[in-house]
């Protein structure tokens, strides 16, 4: 797997919106509807577009092949920027420079940008590149259940090459589209896309996952296995005792650990990543999805409880945070 197979699925399953287009208004107007708003500039005088785009819509995201079959700059447009855009190229060189952050691209070597910045591209006529497009509110909901932090997510541009292992996820992601399978279970695109964003979150390094927060506090060995442990069963029932055997301690040892490292208990540590994790999942508002499935997924078996441990943590209902995605 790698991303000339992703190119190759996305050419044979997604929907030809550009197909050899020449006229540049015409490029700009459909890669801004499929992507973003931009401009376009043709960098050679006699040069022409020759421009190719395969769309693979799956609910909040989607998987593009995109070349233009020319030297372009493509530069910020008017309009309200609301995705990141992850580029993996599959042929030829680009620069990319996005804020004051400039860097090279060509196979191998993909780049990721937000939408806080403004954006300038320059492609040789070789260009060939995947473009996967992450719904700005999925991305900030997921990084919020993971850190319990809201706000603006920021990726260092370059990608680190662990990111590179999404591509067996995003083949399964476009397989998915149109099969029997979706047609039974329509919320497996969505829990599908979840798993794309938190290894995106996990493996590149940004201002909101631990890897790029300068408060970010490393746990001992042992507290990383209980943590790990009840993430693992954060929609069980699970006590403190189970946790310690475990992890082959004693509970106190283990509550010690948990202040003396977090400043918490384990179990008030659990219920905080669970009203996170259920937030999360309000805010993408999957097809179908119930605040009760929500309450029950992530361990919460009290309705009222849960609703006023989310509102006390988030300040409205999650029946709203739920009608605000729909």
């Amino acid at each position: 797997m790698g991303v000339s197979t992703l190119a190759r699925l996305a050419a044979d399953r997604g929907r030809a919106v550009l197909s050899e287009t020449q006229d540049a208004d015409q490029v700009i107007d459909v890669c801004t509807g499929a992507l973003r708003p931009h401009s376009l500039a043709v960098r050679q005088p006699r040069a022409r577009l020759v421009t190719t785009l395969n769309h693979v819509q799956l609910q909040d995201a989607s998987v593009n092949l995109l070349r233009y079959g020319a030297e372009v700059t493509v530069s910020s447009g008017d309009g309200v920027l609301d995705d990141y855009l992850l580029t993996l190229p599959v042929a030829g060189a680009g620069k990319f420079r996005y804020g004051g952050t400039e860097t090279l691209a060509a196979p191998g070597r993909g780049v990721i940008i937000g939408p806080h910045r403004e954006f300038e591209f320059e492609f040789d006529a070789a260009w060939d590149q995947v473009i996967v497009r992450l719904d700005r509110s999925r991305v900030e909901a997921v990084a919020a259940g993971l850190t319990g932090e809201v706000g603006a997510v920021h990726f260092d541009v370059p990608l680190a090459e662990d990111v590179m292992g999404l591509n067996g996820l995003l083949e399964s992601a476009v397989n998915l589209v149109d099969s029997a399978a979706v047609e039974h279970r329509p919320q497996l695109i969505w829990q599908l896309e979840q798993v794309i964003i938190e290894t995106l979150l996990l493996a590149q390094p940004n201002n909101r996952t631990p890897a790029g927060r300068e408060d970010a506090r490393p746990v001992s060995p042992r507290l990383r296995r209980a943590m790990d442990l009840m993430l693992d069963r954060i929609g069980e029932p699970v006590t403190v005792t189970e946790v310690a055997e475990a992890c082959g301690t004693s509970v106190r040892s283990l509550q010690a650990g948990f202040r003396r490292e977090l400043g918490t208990t384990p179990m008030q540590w659990l219920r905080s990543q669970r009203i996170e994790r259920a937030h999360a999942l309000l805010a993408g508002g999957a097809p179908g999805l119930s605040v009760t499935d929500v309450a029950f997924s992530c361990g919460f078996f009290h309705l009222g409880e849960f609703a006023a441990a989310f509102r006390s943590r988030y300040g409205v209902t999650p029946s709203a945070v739920l009608a605000e995605r729909r």
